[in-house]
């Protein structure tokens, strides 16, 4: 009876990875190219391909077959090979190794220059796992071999939103999930599909349907689309002697801007300043080693080390003609959307002991991406190339760096008013340490 209710649960998790991938179009996540073939019942395994250049004459293969002998003309064949590519990274499981076909990495390009049309919110995919009461059980797909256990379905959620956009005008906030696009579910859905779904013509109308911690049945809002320019980091001074940046994000104008900030906190004496990355997903990781150099003392070089797909661990240090500009104290902001650059920086003052963290427990991304262009470079694959590690060898992954004093925002707060009490926190912090 025990074996037949294995065999039970079994057979529930193989039908829900087989609705997964059957679904992946109505879902929303990019076409799949997948093949059904029959196993007889002796057999359950397949013959495994003994070099990449077979690999890819199995796939000419199977690619001539298709065209020749489907029994409808198929005329788009850039999407056959889009999809085969995005079929291909299926198994890695790896959300951040993607994709983009020339749309999406025009799109990606407009981001890290720093405008586009939208409504103006940062998103990332949070995601759980497909069934939870089996996730100590050892269940395999008998066609592909994964883990049926580990499979995750993936859920919509704002990190932030930019200033004065569409998306905070209406007053949509960090930690909302957008369940609808228009009236496409958004579950399973990549932030990529969904930034294509999101964003359109200058002025049309988008609606979306979200749900919020603490309300009880989703809403939905509906927003006009805007031309979006990210203001990458903002400054000022408060009290005249306190410095406040809120970088949200590392793009190429965020290490211009950041040096001014601090050569205008110089100039303008400033006693201590407060860098805000609360809800930062990071950005470009050579950004993030420049600013690194511009706060660290001149004697430490380590900004952070990457491990290679060969196990090699590689030091990264700050650019050889950087200086420290800044020398004063300061306090770092965090919360759980502070991820990737955000957290390589953080990590590195914490190891040196050169800025009090407070906040929240951040993200936990210690994975590193390479753009590669291809093709006649309208489109790119994005792979997830190194794993990163902060000076003293902390790895973050999946765990994220915990702030030297936790302190949770106060629900419905928004950040840097008088209700923000882990800004009014840092500055109280901020102040006890210079006046010693």
């Amino acid at each position: 009876m025990e074996n037949k209710q294995k065999w039970n649960v079994f057979i529930v998790s193989l039908l829900i990875l087989t609705a997964f991938i059957l679904g992946t179009q109505a879902n929303g996540i990019p076409k799949v190219w997948t093949s059904t073939i029959s196993l007889s019942a002796k057999e359950n395994t397949f013959p495994s391909l003994q070099s990449p250049t077979q690999s890819v004459q199995l796939f000419y293969s199977a690619y001539d077959k298709l065209l020749n002998n489907y029994v409808d003309p198929i005329k788009d064949t850039d999407e056959l090979t889009y999809s085969a590519i995005r079929g291909m990274l299926v198994p890695l499981g790896d959300p951040y190794t993607r994709f983009m076909d020339p749309e999406e990495y025009k799109d990606f390009l407009e981001d890290t220059e720093g405008h586009f049309a939208g409504i103006g919110a940062t998103l990332r995919t949070d995601y759980e796992p497909v069934i939870k009461e089996v996730q100590n059980d050892d269940l395999h797909c008998p066609r592909c071999g994964a883990n049926v256990s580990d499979l995750k379905y993936y859920r919509l959620l704002i990190v932030n939103t930019i200033k004065n956009s569409p998306a905070e005008k209406i007053g949509l906030m960090p930690g909302d999930h957008i369940t609808k696009i228009d009236e496409k579910s958004t579950l399973g859905m990549t932030t990529t599909v969904a930034a294509e779904n999101i964003r359109g013509h200058l002025g049309t109308k988008v609606t979306l349907t979200i749900v919020r911690k603490g309300v009880e049945d989703p809403f939905e809002v509906t927003l006009t689309r805007a031309n979006i320019e990210v203001d990458p980091l903002e400054y000022r001074l408060l009290d005249n002697s306190i410095g406040y940046l809120k970088i949200s994000t590392f793009n190429e104008k965020t290490a211009v801007l950041f040096k001014k900030a601090l050569n205008d906190f110089n100039v303008k004496n400033s006693k201590g300043m407060v860098i805000d990355l609360r809800s930062n997903p990071g950005g470009r990781f050579d950004i993030c080693l420049e600013m690194a150099g511009m706060i660290m003392p001149n004697d430490k070089d380590v900004v952070v080390y990457l491990k290679d797909n060969r196990g090699k661990l590689i030091q990264q240090n700050k650019p050889a003609d950087s200086k420290q500009i800044y020398n004063k104290p300061f306090v770092i902001l965090v919360n759980g959307g502070s991820a990737s650059a955000s957290e390589i920086l953080t990590g590195m003052c914490m190891d040196y002991n050169i800025a009090t963290v407070i906040g929240e427990q951040t993200f936990g991304k210690a994975l590193v991406q390479t753009v590669f262009p291809l093709g006649d470079r309208t489109m790119s694959l994005v792979v997830t190339t190194a794993h990163y590690y902060t000076p003293s060898h902390f790895d973050l992954n999946k765990k994220g760096l915990e702030p030297d004093f936790i302190l949770q925002l106060n629900e419905g707060t928004k950040e840097l008013n008088e209700y923000d009490n882990q800004a009014q926190r840092a500055i109280e912090i901020l102040k006890e340490q210079i006046n010693k």
